[in-house]
Parts: C-alpha cells; sequence; structure tokens
C-alpha cells in the first residue's frame, strides 16, 4: 500500500497535467460548438448556453486551482480562436480569464475553503451511474431548451430564462432520486451561482471593448452570461461524484 501511495505521489503530476490537457481540450470542442451555434448577436463568442462551464467547475474542484485555471481558460480561449478568431484582449478577459479564473480556479478554491465533500455525498455507485445517464439526458433538455430559442425567438427574458426553466424542472423530475448530502449539494449551488456571477461580470468587462458602458454591458451579454453559466455550472456538480476513486487512484485528484 505505501508503495502504490509513493507510486501515485510520484507520478501525480504529469498525470494531473496530461488530465488538465484532456479536459482543456474537451472544453475547447464543447466551447467552439456552443460559440458557434449560441453566439450572441451582440458580442462576439458570448454564448447564452455555456455548457463548458460544467466541464471548467469539475476541471477546478479535481484538478485544483492552477490546473484547473490552465485547462479551463487555455480551453475557452482556445475556443473562442478556433470559432471566431478571437485573439485579442477582449477576448482574454472573456475566455481566459473568465473561463479560467471565475469558472475553474474559484470554485476549486471555495469548494476547499468551505469544506464541500466534491462526491456531494453520494455513496451508492447505483446512485452514481443512474445519475450519468439522467444527467446526459438533462443535458439534451437543457440544450433543447436553448436551441428552441433559434427557432422560436422568444421575447427578451424568456429566451434567458427558458433553459434555467428546463434545469430546475428536469433536475426535479430526472435527479429527484438521488441520494447527495443536502450540506454539501446545497453549498456547492451557492458556489455555482456564485462564480457565474463573477464570471459573467468579467464578460461584462470584457464586453466594454466594444464599445458599450458598463450597465449596457451587464445587460448584454452579462444577464444572458449569468444565466447560461449557472444553467452549465449545476449540470457540471453532477459530474463530480461520478469517478473520483478511480481518479485519486490514479493521481488526479487528491
Amino acid at each position: 500500500m505505501a508503495a502504490t501511495s509513493s507510486y501515485v505521489a510520484r507520478r501525480d503530476p504529469s498525470v494531473r497535467g496530461k488530465f488538465a490537457l484532456i479536459m482543456g481540450v474537451a472544453i475547447a470542442v464543447l466551447g467552439y460548438v456552443m460559440m458557434t451555434i449560441s453566439s450572441s448577436p451582440t458580442v462576439k463568442g458570448a454564448s447564452f448556453l455555456w455548457l463548458p462551464a460544467a466541464l471548467q467547475l469539475a476541471a477546478g474542484v479535481w484538478l485544483g486551482p492552477w490546473y484547473g485555471f490552465l485547462a479551463g481558460g487555455l480551453g475557452a480561449y482556445a475556443a473562442g480562436i478556433l470559432a471566431y478568431g478571437g485573439w485579442g484582449p477582449q477576448d482574454l478577459i472573456q475566455n481566459l480569464i473568465a473561463g479560467g479564473f471565475a469558472n475553474a480556479m474559484l470554485p476549486a478554491i471555495l469548494f476547499s475553503l468551505l469544506r464541500v465533500d466534491p462526491t456531494l455525498g453520494a455513496k451508492r455507485p447505483s446512485d452514481v451511474l443512474a445519475g450519468a445517464y439522467r444527467m446526459l439526458i438533462l443535458v439534451l433538455v437543457v440544450l433543447g431548451a436553448g436551441m428552441f430559442n433559434k427557432v422560436v425567438p422568444l421575447p427578451g427574458p424568456w429566451s434567458l430564462a427558458l433553459p434555467f426553466v428546463a434545469l430546475v424542472v428536469g433536475a426535479r423530475v430526472l435527479l429527484s432520486g438521488l441520494q447527495l448530502d443536502k450540506r454539501s449539494f446545497v453549498t456547492a449551488i451557492g458556489i455555482a451561482v456564485f462564480i457565474c456571477a463573477v464570471s459573467a461580470f468579467i464578460g461584462a468587462l470584457g464586453a466594454m471593448y466594444t464599445g458599450k458602458t458598463l450597465v449596457q454591458a451587464i445587460a448584454d451579454p452579462g444577464i444572458g452570461w449569468f444565466v447560461g453559466d449557472t444553467v452549465s455550472a449545476i449540470l457540471g456538480l453532477y459530474l463530480l461524484p461520478l469517478y473520483p476513486e478511480r481518479l485519486r487512484a490514479a493521481g488526479i485528484i487528491k
């Protein structure tokens, strides 16, 4: 056992770095898709439904603040480059900083400070496996709600609220049977909402490069950014309990 622990400790930096790279590539690919199909009409690359926030949150909690920042920030920055050639200061703020710091590094820090159990209290493998399947269905439902607005444009707040309503109702129906620790889960929800508010504010600061005032930038894309990130980050919470023991045994998480 001691030899195994020593082996894991020695290989840990390399394995975690490779896993961070894998997460970063996944974030970049998914981010490219979301920026392409659900980009804000007024701010390039700002997506009303940012599903990579789920992976960014998981990367931060699993890998820690710095590896999480690299995976979440560089992944989002690469997505912007692929989607619309975004290299400039606005893209650094909205993708690298918002994606790396707010969406990935901040949850890692807050989970540690507030002593939130990353497994959210899930104890039975059957619950976790069931959660994985149900979460996949929930992602499709939320994504469908977001895409519905592309087909049938809804007025103002309804276009932003529809994915959130789909998340709340879908989570109630699909995930109600999961056995989770309420204290950890409620705290994790609060963290997800907070980090998404920070991310949206940073995104609004970046949008000021388009000539908007701060108030205008908070209104658009800030509000939509916050709603889209929050929906996706809450989905990310259901990723956390899936493979903690395997990831820990591999030296990826501590």
